[in-house]
């Protein structure tokens, strides 16, 4: 089973577009990438997805978690508008990049412009499992907002975790 990402860190970004990324963090995007452990380079390639022009966050994969979702989609129908659109956001709409040797994540400055980090903002980093949304914290992720409508029709008593399937203990 894949390591998952977990937390919320604050991430500096420099005037060269560079964010260090936490060690621990790092050690997922680590795990998550099947060439690391047998390349002597000491760089972690991982995939931004950047989305549509109204994202205002990039998701940051593994590239293990990338291949699951390649071959979801490549089990959707070909020609099918889920599918397409699938391939446009989870490819067309995304970067390779790298965590070089001293564990810095340099972002294009397409990137940057598009999400505002001009040199010395900080950045959130928050975990979603197998990704991490980074984000400008003055400017609230547009899914967040959704998601948080979404979990007030259910009331501040509500426990999300009765989504989860019920695990027994039958054998």
């Amino acid at each position: 089973m894949a390591r998952k990402f977990r937390g919320t860190e604050t991430v500096k970004v420099d005037g060269k577009g560079r964010m260090s990324i936490p060690a621990r963090l790092r050690r997922v995007f680590d795990a998550g990438d099947p060439s690391f452990p047998t390349t002597n380079t000491g760089r972690t390639q991982l995939v931004a997805v950047y989305g549509p022009d109204w994202w205002n966050w990039i998701e940051l994969y593994t590239l293990e978690a990338i291949e699951e979702i390649d071959e979801q989609i490549d089990a959707l129908p070909r020609g099918s508008q889920q599918r397409r659109w699938l391939e446009l956001l989870m490819n067309g709409q995304s970067t390779e990049l790298e965590i070089d040797r001293e564990g810095r994540l340099v972002l294009p400055l397409k990137l940057r412009e598009k999400l505002g980090f001009l040199d010395g903002v900080e950045t959130t980093f928050e975990s979603r499992g197998d990704y991490i949304q980074v984000y400008n914290p003055d400017q609230r992720p547009k899914d967040v907002e959704a998601l948080e409508d979404f979990a007030s029709t259910y009331g501040p008593e509500f426990d999300p975790r009765a989504f989860l399937d019920p695990q027994t203990d039958e054998e």
